[in-house]
C-alpha cells in the first residue's frame, strides 16, 4: 500500500504551529515512593540529577527525572526495554549526558519515515532510530501500531527518546488491526474522533489482543516495580474482559475553555447599550474563535470538540446534546473554562429504600432507556450491582463501568474463598478505602460481620446509607479512621486479623508506608488488593511480601497467590489489577 491509497486520520495542528510562548505540560507524577529497590534492580531513572552535562557558561543543565511509578517513569522503562537494558545501562554509565542528545537527523519539527516496532504500556508506538554513528534512539508516536510504516513529525526530545505527531501511515500492518472499532474495515463503527482525541488508544485492536496487552502490562509492572524475584510472582492470569466493550462508561467529564480575553473585551464594549447593541456585540465577539466542548487532543493544547462518545452509555450521549447547546448559548458569560459532569443513574427510587424498608433483590432490572443523566455534582446517583442498590453523590468516586462490577466482585469473593481450600476461612471482612461500600456490601453475604474504613467522612456517610438501604445496618460497621491509626476502633467491634480478610482499593497513588505497616500489624488471613494503577500496586505488594518475611521470620509471611487484570475501560490501555495475598 502507498501513501496515496491509504491515509491516516485527518490532519491536525502540529507543534510547529504553536505560539513561541507555549510551554509543554505533562501529567503530574505520582509522589508515593517509599521503597528502596535493591542494587540488582536499581531504577536507572533514579540517578542523581547532578550527573548532567554543562550548559552555557559552564552551568549544569537541570534535567529533572520522572518520579518513580509516574507515567513518565513507566514510559522510560518501556524505552529502556525497547532499546535494550544493557545498551541503556552502558549509555547512562558514561555520565556524559548522551542520553539527552537526540541524533542529528531528528531535529525538532523534522519529518521522518520509520517503522513502529512495539507498543508502550500506554498504547503508543515505539520506533527504533539508529543514527549513522550507531546510536540507538526511540521515537514515540500515538495511533500507530507495531510493524506500521509511518511518517511522523518530531516535536519534543526526552531521555533516549523523542515524541512525534503521526502524519501519515504509509503501510498498515494488520497484526493489531481488524477489531470492531477499526474504521478502515468498519466505517460506521468505533469512534470518528480516533486519531486525534486522546481518550482511547486501542480502538482498532481486536478485543482479545486488547486483553493480551493488558495482561502484559500487569506482568511488566511486577517485573519492573515489585522488587520480587520471579519465583515469588505467580503467572499472570488472563485478563477478564468487560461484558460491554462500547457504551459502557457511566460517567464522562467533557470540558471547555472560556472565550479569549479579546472576545470578552469586545462584548464589554457594547454592554452599556440596548439589547440590540448587546446582541450585535456578542455576534462580533464570537467571530474568530470557536467554542469547543469535549476532550483534550492527544499531545496538543486545547479542547477538541466532541459531539458524542461511543464508550459512554446512551443516556449520557443524549444528555450531552443538551449540555453542549446550553454551554454554546451561555459561553460569553464564562470568565474561566469549566468541566461538565454527566453521570448515568437509575431514576429516583420510590419509595426510597431504608433500614425499615430495604431494597428487594427481586426488583426488576430497569432497561437502559429508563436511566437518566445527572449533571449536578451533589445530586444523588442510584446504581444497581446485582442484588444490591447503591447511592452516592454524582461528583464522588464510583467505578465507571457497571457491566463488569458483578464479574469483579464475584472474582474477589472466589479469591477469598477458593474452592477446595482446607484453610480456616475468614469470618470478618474489612473494606479499606471503602468509598461508598462497594466491596463491603456486595461481599457481605459471605461474612458474619463487615467493617468499612475510610478517612473521608462523606464516604463513610454514603456507605452507611447504602448499608441501610440494603438492610445491612446490623451486619456492618463504618468507621472514619485517622491515617495514622486506620485500623483503630476495629478491635472493640470484634474484628481481629486472625479471622479477617482485608480488601484494599486505594487511589492511583497506592498506599503509603504507614498504612501498609498497620496492615501487617493487623495480620489478616487474606489481603485482596484491587488497584487502578498496577505499577503502584506492584510496589505495595512487593513491600508487603518482603516486609512480612522480615517481620515474621520463620513464623509467618505473606505469599502472593494470584494476579489478574480486569478490563474496566475497553478501547483504552488502562487495566485494573487484583492481587491476592495469603498468610502462611
Amino acid at each position: 500500500m502507498t501513501s496515496s491509497s491509504i491515509r491516516s486520520p485527518p490532519a491536525k495542528r502540529f507543534k510547529s504551529e504553536l505560539p513561541s510562548s507555549f510551554t509543554e505540560v505533562t501529567e503530574a507524577p505520582v509522589n508515593a515512593l517509599f521503597t528502596e529497590p535493591s542494587s540488582s534492580t536499581q531504577n536507572p531513572t533514579q540517578q542523581k540529577t547532578n550527573d548532567k552535562p554543562a550548559g552555557k557558561k559552564g552551568r549544569k543543565q537541570r534535567r529533572p527525572l520522572p518520579e518513580a511509578f509516574s507515567p513518565a517513569d513507566v514510559l522510560f522503562h518501556d524505552v529502556r526495554d525497547f532499546l535494550g537494558a544493557d545498551y541503556v545501562t552502558e549509555i547512562l554509565a558514561k555520565k556524559d549526558g548522551a542520553e539527552w542528545e537526540a541524533p542529528g537527523e531528528l531535529g525538532l519539527f523534522e519529518v521522518v519515515e520509520t517503522t513502529a516496532g512495539a507498543f508502550t504500556v500506554s498504547g503508543e508506538s515505539l520506533s527504533l532510530w539508529t543514527s549513522s554513528s550507531g546510536k540507538k534512539w526511540a521515537i514515540i508516536t500515538p495511533f500507530a501500531h507495531p510493524r506500521d510504516k509511518i511518517r511522523c513529525k518530531i516535536y519534543k526530545h526526552d531521555r533516549l527518546c523523542s515524541s512525534a505527531d503521526l502524519m501519515e501511515i504509509l503501510e498498515y500492518s494488520e497484526e493489531f488491526r481488524g477489531g470492531e472499532g477499526d474504521r478502515r474495515k468498519n466505517p460506521n463503527a468505533g469512534c470518528k474522533y480516533f486519531g486525534e482525541c486522546g481518550g482511547c488508544q486501542l480502538q482498532p485492536v481486536p478485543y482479545p489482543l486488547q486483553l493480551s496487552h493488558k495482561r502484559r502490562t500487569v506482568d511488566l509492572a511486577y517485573k519492573r516495580f515489585s522488587t520480587l524475584p520471579s519465583t515469588s510472582v505467580p503467572d499472570i492470569l488472563p485478563t477478564i474482559g468487560s461484558p460491554k466493550q462500547w457504551a459502557y462508561r457511566t460517567k464522562i467529564t467533557p470540558h471547555f475553555d472560556a472565550p479569549p480575553k479579546w472576545a470578552r473585551a469586545k462584548l464589554a464594549e457594547n454592554a452599556g447599550g440596548g439589547e440590540e447593541d448587546l446582541m450585535n456585540g456578542e455576534q462580533e465577539a464570537r467571530k474568530g474563535w470557536e467554542c469547543r466542548i469535549g476532550f483534550e487532543r492527544k499531545g496538543k493544547p486545547g479542547v477538541m470538540d466532541i459531539e458524542e462518545c461511543p464508550i459512554a452509555t446512551p443516556v449520557l450521549n443524549v444528555k450531552l446534546v443538551d449540555e453542549r447547546a446550553r454551554v454554546q448559548e451561555t459561553i460569553m458569560s464564562f470568565k474561566k473554562g469549566a468541566t461538565l459532569l454527566l453521570r448515568d443513574s437509575l431514576p429516583n427510587l420510590e419509595p426510597l429504600p431504608s433500614s425499615t424498608n430495604p431494597f428487594s433483590p427481586s426488583t426488576p432490572i430497569l432497561p437502559e432507556e429508563a436511566h437518566i443523566a445527572i449533571t449536578n455534582h451533589r445530586t444523588p446517583v442510584y446504581e444497581r450491582v446485582g442484588e444490591f442498590i447503591f447511592s452516592f453523590a454524582a461528583g464522588s468516586f464510583f467505578q465507571n463501568n457497571n457491566s463488569i462490577l458483578i464479574p469483579l466482585t464475584t472474582y474477589v469473593k472466589e479469591a477469598i474463598f477458593p474452592p477446595g481450600s482446607t484453610a480456616f476461612p475468614p469470618t470478618h471482612l474489612v473494606d479499606t478505602y471503602c468509598g461508598s461500600g462497594l466491596f463491603g456490601i456486595t461481599l457481605s453475604p459471605c461474612f458474619e460481620k463487615v467493617a468499612g474504613v475510610e478517612i473521608s467522612q462523606d464516604s463513610i456517610t454514603a456507605a452507611k446509607n447504602n448499608a441501610e438501604m440494603n438492610g445491612l445496618q446490623d451486619k456492618t460497621t463504618w468507621l472514619c479512621g485517622k491515617a495514622e491509626d486506620i485500623f483503630g476502633g476495629l478491635a472493640e467491634k470484634g474484628f481481629e486479623g486472625g479471622k479477617s480478610c482485608v480488601v484494599v482499593d486505594p487511589p492511583r497513588k497506592g498506599c503509603d508506608e504507614p498504612f501498609l505497616d498497620q496492615l501487617l500489624h493487623f495480620k489478616p488471613l487474606t489481603i485482596v488488593y484491587v488497584s487502578c494503577n498496577v505499577h503502584t500496586q506492584a510496589r505495595d505488594v512487593g513491600y508487603l511480601v518482603n516486609e512480612s518475611a522480615k517481620r515474621g521470620g520463620s513464623e509467618w509471611k505473606y505469599v502472593l497467590e494470584s494476579l489478574r487484570g480486569f478490563d474496566l475501560f475497553p478501547q483504552t490501555a488502562h487495566v485494573e489489577s487484583v492481587a491476592v495475598l495469603r498468610l502462611q
